[in-house]
């Protein structure tokens, strides 16, 4: 799939879409999440099976919900592009990209975002203590390494201590890994990966462990920045408008949920299979007054300034509503 490129991904999803009957919705809504609990609205989505009840809530109980698990946002576009997906979750990255890529076509855009989160790059290396003790023989693990929130981060940090013109100056140490992969390599000894640019719970799960905090997104940003969002196309907003607003609703309820009972929460995250964290552990990490679970936007716009910068967007956004679709429009964003 990734073979034909962005252009002609593009133009399947563009003929996916011209061949939909304008006048029904889809009888199955294809639904994705990631590892960690920055997706932990999805996580209660699942477990209190609250896109099915809006769905019915809507006039549309016979619309099967299916779930998938990727483990990375590139792998989410790809998905969301070839009409495997309805709604793809991942790092604010993946999902700007798509947005400039696919203006004037399918009109992938933000529907909510998820969580906001600081994202920490941790070492065991004892002798990097900066970003400006990286050699040519260090490796960073990192999901969706090109592309990703984490990819982002550290270029900006990059261009600060480096300059601009050199903010892919670490490009060439990134690995790709997926998060628990990522901490594998990172905590097995291995020689070649001894640092990662993760989030939680895996980034607490490597400080327990001994690594220490090279990085820390909030410190790029500024304060608390939008870690994760969920985004979709235009033409499956216009053309199954029900389904659409059932899973906006199903993400306002699981927002109101979780910051209403966080341990409840934490107890779903842990019996889906969230790693060997306790509930009381992942408790903990939610209620850290930086972690943040919320359907608005936070500094997404400079964060998208400077990927039109560095040229990764062509686009320049000139506010965060340019990036998402007017049903969270009301809320606090920036």
């Amino acid at each position: 799939m990734k073979n034909l490129g962005w252009k002609g991904l593009c133009a399947i999803a563009a003929l996916a879409f011209a061949g939909t009957s304008a006048g029904a919705e889809v009888g199955e809504l294809k639904l994705m999440s990631q590892y960690g609990i920055g997706y932990m609205q999805l996580t209660v989505m699942k477990a209190e099976k609250l896109v099915e009840k809006h769905l019915a809530r809507n006039g549309l109980p016979n619309t099967k919900v299916s779930w998938a698990t990727l483990g990375a946002g590139a792998a989410a576009n790809d998905a969301l592009l070839s009409g495997s997906l309805h709604f793809a979750a991942g790092g604010t990255g993946p999902a700007l990209i798509l947005w400039d890529r696919t203006r004037g076509n399918v009109d992938v855009r933000g529907v909510a975002a998820l969580s906001s989160m600081p994202n920490l790059l941790v070492t065991r290396n004892p002798g990097i203590k900066t970003i400006k003790d990286f050699t040519d023989k260090d490796r960073i693990a990192m999901a969706g390494a090109g592309s990703s929130v984490q990819t982002t981060y550290l270029q900006m940090a990059v261009a600060k201590e480096f300059g601009i013109d050199n903010f892919k100056k670490l490009n060439p140490l990134m690995v790709n890994l997926a998060h628990p992969e990522g901490l594998r390599a990172m905590l097995s000894g291995s020689a070649e990966i001894q640092s990662q640019f993760t989030s939680p719970p895996f980034q607490n799960r490597a400080l327990e462990a001994g690594a220490r905090v090279v990085l820390n997104s909030y410190d790029i940003m500024g304060g608390p920045n939008t870690f994760l969002m969920v985004w979709s196309t235009a033409k499956f907003r216009n053309e199954n408008p029900l389904s659409y607003k059932s899973m906006v609703d199903a993400l306002r309820e699981a927002t109101e949920l979780i910051n209403a009972n966080k341990r409840k929460a934490a107890e779903q995250y842990v019996a889906e299979g969230g790693g060997k964290e306790s509930v009381d552990s992942i408790l903990a990490i939610m209620s850290d007054p930086q972690v943040r679970y919320t359907l608005a936007p936070e500094r997404l716009l400079p964060y998208a300034q400077f990927m039109h910068q560095v040229g990764t967007l062509k686009t320049k956004p000139a506010s965060w509503k340019d990036m998402f679709f007017p049903e969270v429009h009301e809320l606090p964003g920036s």
